[in-house]
């Protein structure tokens, strides 16, 4: 098993996104997304808009699972 089809460790996790609560870790540990995963979701979420447009498609899969819960963690322009 390669390093890009095993799931991410915590560790893989947090060097990628940052810091992050134990239980959004535990969430994204359990999509079982590798670290390349988990690396494309969080630039899909430090992207712009642009990228969707210029690829032709979004996240998908585990990608889109990590996605969404980086995203649900994201200050809202109201709490900024």
């Amino acid at each position: 098993m390669t390093t890009q089809d095993r799931p991410a460790t915590s560790a893989e996790i947090r060097d990628i996104v940052g810091p992050l609560d134990d239980a959004v870790l535990v969430e994204i540990i359990e999509t079982g997304a590798s670290a390349s995963e988990v690396l494309e979701a969080f630039t899909w979420l430090s992207a712009d808009d642009q990228v969707a447009t210029e690829t032709g498609r979004g996240p998908r899969g585990a990608v889109l699972r990590v996605y969404e819960i980086l995203q649900r963690e994201e200050p809202q322009a109201d709490e900024r």
